[in-house]
This record gives structure tokens, sequence and C-alpha cells, in this order.
């Protein structure tokens, strides 16, 4: 963490933050020094740090539909 002193990014704000709820200090690009970003809470693209390295978000399942009924033969 020298670099990131020495370019002021280990300056931010300490916050009291609730329990279970994500920080930058826990972003996966603050931790890499890879974040270019002075804010004081997660962004859009805050990625868990984990041991794992860089894991994408859980997409959601896909769910399939029934094919729309056809129209019966069209009365003359």
């Amino acid at each position: 963490m020298e670099m990131a002193d020495a370019i002021g990014v280990g300056q931010r704000r300490a916050r009291n933050r609730r329990k279970g709820r994500p920080s930058c200090q826990d972003c996966f690009f603050h931790r890499h020094m890879l974040c270019a970003l002075d804010l004081d809470e997660p962004c859009s693209t805050f990625r868990p740090n984990s041991s794992d390295g860089l894991v994408p978000p859980r997409q959601p399942a896909l769910l399939l539909r029934q094919p729309a009924e056809e129209p019966s033969a069209r009365a003359a």
C-alpha cells in the first residue's frame, strides 16, 4: 500500500460502515490498484476481492417460456 499512499488513494475517508455492507476497500479493483475512482462508496463495477481472483457476477437463471399457441385456422 506504500504506492497507494504516495498517490493519495490510501487517504480516503474512513467511514463507519454497517456490517455486511461492501466498501471500496473490499473491491478487487481497489485492492489491486486498478481503480481510478476516488469514491467513498462502491461503484457499479464493484467486484468482491477473493482468493479466487476476479469472479464474474452471478447471472439470473434463464426461464424458458412455453411457445404461444397459434390461432386455429381462420374462419372463412
